[in-house]
């Protein structure tokens, strides 16, 4: 180190790079275990802030991925979310975005607005033989379990988009910051897609309450290898009295974490 250089002190403009940025316009490599549910309805009405509204589906996509993006250490990554739009433009609505390292969570959060939180993930297989799970502050929450029961048709190119809310919690309490809707839009190229015959549990937790979105029907099991360009944009503002009621889906309530809590359930 050069002892005349402070580290923390102002960069030079060649070198304020956005780095999370950067690495997700380069192809991000993902293999992934994939499944799509259907819910009840009215739980799918009750988690989604305005503007977005209902599909006509009430369906539910768990990924849990092995994602290596060019220059970084592999990391775990899942997401929870609903189905939903927002006019004519069609996606999924994320609600918990579990990863497992801390360089993940704060690219997303603070950089698109996603509802990411620091868990124990894992996704592994064994010939035909494939699990994957979330664990977050002891609980088990995600399990999925089952073999491949063989190729299924490869999607073309395609891009989908996912609904995030970037805001920050004011500092005077009470409120928050500067609300906007964001697309984080996915241009996915898929090299490989298999089913499996398989099974997924959702566990219980304060926290983190996935087991609320009940599995009402399995829709289909999958395993891919893809590679993805992300690109993030702000839509819209939006009204901080739309987002305040559903500022707990992002932040974990402290009150909670001090109270006593069950016995985390097996899944």
């Amino acid at each position: 180190m050069n002892a005349n250089v402070v580290r923390y002190g102002p960069r030079p403009p060649e070198a304020r790079v956005d780095h999370e940025i950067d690495a997700t316009k380069a192809p991000i490599a993902t293999e992934a275990v994939t499944v799509t549910y259907r819910t009840d309805p009215e739980i799918v009405a009750a988690v989604l802030p305005k503007p977005l509204q209902p599909a006509a589906e009430p369906l539910v996509r768990i990924q849990l991925q092995r994602v290596q993006i060019e220059g970084r250490p592999a990391f775990g990554s899942a997401v929870f979310s609903v189905r939903a739009r927002h006019g004519d433009v069609h996606g999924d609505y994320p609600l918990f975005m579990p990863q497992s390292t801390e360089q993940s969570v704060t690219g997303g959060r603070e950089t698109f607005g996603e509802p990411k939180k620091l868990a124990e993930i894992s996704v592994d297989r064994d010939g035909d033989g494939v699990s994957a799970s979330v664990t977050r502050l002891g609980y088990p929450l995600i399990k999925v379990t089952g073999r491949i029961s063989g190729p299924a048709e490869l999607p073309p190119d395609q891009m989908n988009t996912e609904f995030y809310f970037k805001f920050l919690r004011a500092p005077e309490g009470g409120g928050i910051t500067d609300p906007h809707l964001v697309y984080g839009e996915y241009h996915r190229h898929y090299e490989l897609l298999e089913d499996i015959d398989g099974t997924v549990e959702l566990g219980e937790s304060s926290l983190d309450p996935v087991a609320d979105i009940v599995v009402r029907e399995i829709r289909s099991i999958t395993w891919c290898r893809r590679r993805t360009v992300q690109v993030g944009r702000i839509v819209e503002p939006v009204p901080q009295e739309w987002l305040l009621p559903y500022v707990h889906q992002r932040y974990d309530d402290v009150a909670l974490l001090a109270a006593p809590w069950p016995e985390p359930t097996r899944v």
